[in-house]
């Protein structure tokens, strides 16, 4: 019976053990997946700068006989340079 009882506590001991190493994983992986969204909004808040101060030359651009142009026309027909912009990614918390 005493053997009996010991070796049921042993097991919850193990899946203790087991248990805490899967939280410490993900737990780790949050982390990093927080790490990865911080950088991508700042990431995304830059290209946004850059996006309006594109806009911003052309408006001064036109000047005041030609036609100025909505920001979501400019958003739309402008290309920026370089590697392809990483899409919006939203976090819902729940």
């Amino acid at each position: 019976m005493l053997k009996s009882q010991q070796r049921k506590v042993r097991q919850m001991i193990e899946q203790l053990q087991n248990s805490k190493s899967v939280i410490q994983a993900k737990d780790a992986a949050i982390q990093e997946l927080k790490e990865r969204v911080s950088y991508l909004e700042a990431e995304n808040l830059e290209m946004h700068d850059r996006i309006e101060h594109l806009i911003e030359k052309q408006v001064s651009r036109a000047g005041s006989g030609a036609r100025t142009r909505s920001r979501s026309e400019y958003v739309s027909s402008k290309r920026l340079p370089g590697p392809k912009p990483l899409p919006l990614i939203r976090v819902v918390e729940t």
